[in-house]
């Protein structure tokens, strides 16, 4: 019997920097954090802030593809202003890697996005870690517009990540911050469409096209926690912009849906002021997805101007 398929995917602050005081210091976070990783059973992790990844050939990444035994990806150098790329970690027991596409033009963050197959079946598999901007909305909507060109009838799509907005499923369990009195107003204005209204845009283009959040889903199915915040979980680190949200979320082609068998939201206290979130989902009913796949419906009954 075919093990279940995991999902991870976590946004670990600054790559596990711990600054000294002193202008230095050191990734103590980072080695707790992957020791943390490896106990888990994931055939795919999606990870952000890669800030030091990149640095002496790629040191950390291929230190991490020796603690979780899987295959490293990481996205081009982010531009100067936040070098904090993207990056995937895949098992090759379980996909097949078929290519890795770079691209940095209209995002904030570049993505990793990499292309897989899974046992047989030809459809291919985009797994993209993103982390959309946290500075504009316009540059969100720009960004999630890129990746819904991602799905095709013969490629599916499984992407993850940060996406600095919130969902718009309307079944959300944590209160939403209070907008007009906000104490942080940069943070409102970054995160809202007019200082009130929450920017649910990314939510709404991804679900247009027939992705699902996967945590939806698992809320839907009754699994308790399913929707829990997942970014602000350091208590008081980020007092003046409300209080913790779920703003890391999984989305997967619609035709995978009917195979989730599980989603969690799992703090990583001391390590990460972002949650690791994780879904499970049945190796039979995932296949099967992906069979159908090239013969669905890309599109769902709600678009933008629905609700």
């Amino acid at each position: 019997m075919q093990q279940p398929i995991v999902f991870g995917s976590l946004n670990l602050e600054h790559d596990g920097w711990t600054p000294d005081g002193r202008g230095g210091g050191h990734l103590d976070k980072w080695y707790a954090a992957h020791e943390e990783l490896a106990r888990l059973p994931l055939d795919v992790l999606f990870c952000q802030e890669r800030t030091h990844s990149a640095a002496n050939g790629q040191h950390l990444m291929h230190v991490a593809e020796r603690m979780l035994a899987m295959r490293g990806f990481l996205a081009p150098a982010s531009p100067a202003e936040s070098p904090n790329p993207c990056a995937v970690f895949v098992r090759e027991d379980t996909f097949r890697v078929t290519g890795q596409w770079p691209q940095s033009a209209n995002w904030w963050h570049a993505p990793c996005a990499v292309s897989v197959t899974y046992s047989e079946e030809p459809v291919r598999i985009q797994l993209a870690s993103v982390h959309l901007s946290s500075r504009s909305a316009a540059q969100r909507k720009t960004e999630t517009e890129n990746i819904i060109t991602w799905q095709q009838p013969q490629r599916a799509l499984v992407v993850a990540g940060d996406f600095n907005s919130y969902s718009a499923s309307g079944l959300e369990t944590t209160p939403a911050p209070d907008w007009p009195n906000l104490p942080d107003q940069r943070h409102r204005a970054q995160r809202t469409l007019d200082g009130h209204t929450p920017d649910t845009v990314p939510d709404r283009i991804l679900t247009s096209v027939g992705m699902a959040d996967a945590a939806v889903l698992a809320a839907r199915l009754g699994h308790a926690g399913a929707l829990d915040p997942t970014a602000s979980m350091i208590p008081g680190k980020w007092p003046r912009q409300g209080p913790a949200q779920r703003i890391d979320r999984q989305y997967v082609s619609g035709a995978l849906a009917p195979a989730l068998r599980s989603f969690e939201v799992v703090p990583l206290p001391g390590l990460s002021d972002h949650a690791l979130t994780l879904s499970t989902w049945d190796p039979d009913l995932f296949l099967a997805g992906l069979h159908c796949h090239s013969s669905s419906d890309q599109r769902s009954g709600t678009g933008l101007d629905g609700a």
